[in-house]
């Protein structure tokens, strides 16, 4: 065999053994990539099936949350018509008095309203 011979046959199974490991690496690739898509899927529905139950849950909190500061502002309401109700019937005592129960009103409806924020 002549030099050029042995070294196209040398070129041509060193290419079959590189073409043969990148083939085997591909291969290894692929099946890898199909044992994590289907892990991802396995994830996806999980997280799915739990996130429905949480999600109704946290409506129902939401609702009672609602419900409570509803509850909370037309009792504050009440509250701050009954001390307009006292103070207006005292308020007739004398003209001097109005100023200072205009101020101690507004003073009570404004502590009053801090705590009803929302």
């Amino acid at each position: 065999m002549s030099p050029t011979e042995l070294s196209l046959a040398f070129l041509f199974f060193s290419s079959a053994i590189v073409l043969i490991v990148i083939g085997v690496f591909l291969a290894r690739f692929i099946y890898k990539l199909t044992i994590l898509t289907e892990n991802l899927n396995c994830i996806a529905k999980s997280v799915e099936t739990e996130i429905e139950p949480t999600l109704s849950e946290l409506r129902e909190a939401v609702h009672s949350i609602n419900s409570i500061a509803d509850g909370a502002n037309s009792q504050l309401k009440n509250t701050q018509n009954a001390i307009k109700s006292v103070l207006g019937a005292s308020g007739a005592i004398g003209n001097k008095m109005k100023g200072l129960l205009g101020g101690l009103i507004k003073g009570i409806s404004f502590g009053l309203q801090l705590f009803n924020k929302k």
